[in-house]
């Protein structure tokens, strides 16, 4: 093998991984994943939009423009970075995606009282679809699926080295009292 097909090796086994996702994600994680990478898709270039505006000579504030361009740059990676991780359905990445779902309400929810529908209205629906989507693929639930219990312990009882059981006797209101 040659240098060249050993650099490439890395990245090709992250495609692979992202593929075997795909295969395996449900439909309702699809759906989502999809619509939070439109998501970061749409904030890159709205944010290469806003830097590339900035250098115009119809700008007041160059330097405001340039950091909005530049937080929507970085908006859209991370966007981008948890609609891979929903799609792959990694449980660090279920509360950051409800909270930037939404945070999009509000500001979708000003643009259409600000007469705005063409903005707004995605802004709102998207957003619901997106949280509703990762309730209905169980994206709120465990991110693997639970060990079977080994041995033959009785249910509603708690078998050594799970975590259940509690060895602290004798610390229970009835015993403090005295």
């Amino acid at each position: 093998m040659d240098s060249t097909s050993d650099a490439r090796r890395p990245s090709a086994g992250r495609v692979d991984a992202l593929r075997a996702a795909v295969r395996v994600a449900s439909a309702p994680a699809k759906v989502a994943s999809l619509l939070l990478a439109l998501e970061a898709l749409a904030l890159l270039a709205l944010g290469v939009l806003q830097m590339l505006r900035g250098f115009g000579s119809g700008i007041d504030d160059v330097s405001r423009a340039e950091m909005g361009g530049l937080l929507a740059l970085l908006g859209g990676v991370g966007v981008g970075v948890l609609a891979v991780g929903v799609l792959r359905r990694g449980a660090s990445f279920r509360s950051p995606t409800l909270v930037v779902q939404l945070l999009c309400l509000p500001v979708g929810w000003a643009l259409v009282q600000a007469g705005l529908y063409g903005y707004g209205i995605p802004l709102l629906v998207i957003p619901v679809v997106i949280v509703v989507a990762l309730l209905l693929a169980g994206g709120f639930g465990p991110s693997a699926p639970d060990v079977p219990r080994t041995g033959p312990a009785a249910p509603g009882t708690s078998s050594p080295g799970r975590g259940g059981g509690s060895t602290d006797r004798g610390t229970g209101p009835a015993d403090r009292a005295s």
